[in-house]
């Protein structure tokens, strides 16, 4: 059961309200939490013995019983329910007309999620286009704080996309302390702010598509991304047999081939529909439907800690060659991307 999850594809159910989105997630479910003991052997009377844990319990879906997580939590965990959670929504967007499109949860309900389209849709200068989605998500069980993030998507090939500009207001996490209800205020008036932050982002967006770049430019590019030596022959380079494909016939390339724009999206299409997912409870002989690894790969490109901090680095990179801070025929000296990418914080269910 702790394997278990529910990915439910909202997008034919026309759903505008979050308690609705909440239902039909199969999120109207509440969780508590009780006792826990530890068992322990008595070497004087040579017995075992349960001890009950003061500082810590446990939590549970009222619904099921089902404990959740592999963890425990401490005395200062404070339980959020996924309504309460999810009414950040109404906050954040006020009249917005925003539409839901999908919802679940992943380890039998550890934590759960809800996405919604924003109505706008960004046409880019070369005729591509972006749409705009919020996510929120949040742990039962100490281990995920409760998000919100902004996020794009590519309709012409399904990519996530996922920017860190130094004046982001993409992200922002609450934990689950004595004082989130305080701090919700902060967060919703934060990513509100963040609505305008999207159209910066839309605005790097088409930069990317006008930045002319021969074949080899865009390959260093993707070295670059992967931390690799744009001396590096691409034989010793093992993961391009599996991007090769891609780069010469990348999903939505009419609107990208030729530019800065194609190796940043050739990176998010393998990490969203290609990269390797990892087995299920770590079990190397379990055998997945084809379904089932979509699915997973889907969860992944929105969660991910590696995947987002992956694509998120990508389009710093992208950002930096735009403004001339590197070149891709040298590869000139950079920082390290890791240290320059502000707020991209990570949710990491898989």
């Amino acid at each position: 059961m702790n394997n278990s999850y529910q990915i439910i594809d909202l997008r034919d159910k026309k759903i505008f309200t979050t308690g609705d989105a909440v239902q039909e997630a199969g999120l109207g479910w509440e969780v508590d939490s009780g006792d826990v003991q530890l068992e322990t052997y008595r070497a004087q009377t040579g017995k075992f013995e349960w001890q009950k844990l003061e500082n810590h319990k446990g939590v549970y879906r009222k619904d099921s019983g089902d404990a959740l997580g592999q963890c425990i939590v401490g005395k200062g965990f404070q339980l959020v329910q996924n309504t309460e959670a999810f009414r950040c929504f109404d906050r954040i967007l006020s009249s917005s007309q925003a539409q839901f499109v999908s919802g679940g949860y992943f380890h039998n309900g550890s934590s759960v999620f809800l996405q919604c389209k924003l109505p706008y849709e960004a046409r880019l200068r070369n005729g591509d286009t972006t749409e705009r989605y919020l996510l929120i998500a949040q742990g039962h069980c100490g281990q995920q704080s409760l998000t919100a993030r902004f996020t794009h998507i590519r309709p012409v090939c399904s990519n996530t996309l996922y920017a860190a500009l130094r004046d982001s207001y993409h992200s922002y996490s609450i934990k689950h302390t004595k004082n989130w209800e305080q701090k919700l205020g902060k967060a919703v008036e934060f990513m509100k702010k963040g609505l305008i932050h999207l159209g910066k982002v839309e605005e790097q967006f088409n930069k990317f598509s006008s930045i002319h770049l021969s074949e080899q430019e865009q390959i260093n590019f993707l070295k670059l991304a992967y931390e690799r030596q744009i001396t590096e022959d691409l034989s010793d380079w093992r993961k391009w047999a599996k991007i090769e494909p891609i780069f010469l016939d990348a999903r939505g390339k009419q609107y990208s081939e030729g530019t800065l724009w194609h190796p940043f999206n050739v990176l998010t299409e393998y990490e969203d529909h290609h990269a390797t997912v990892n087995n299920m409870g770590g079990k190397s002989s379990t055998r997945r439907s084809p379904e089932v690894i979509q699915g997973m790969r889907s969860v992944r490109s929105l969660f991910h800690n590696p995947v987002v901090n992956r694509k998120s680095e990508a389009f710093q990179l992208a950002t930096k060659v735009a403004s001339g801070q590197i070149s891709l025929r040298t590869g000139s000296p950079r920082k390290s991307l890791m240290s320059t990418i502000s707020g991209a914080v990570g949710l990491n269910l898989l």
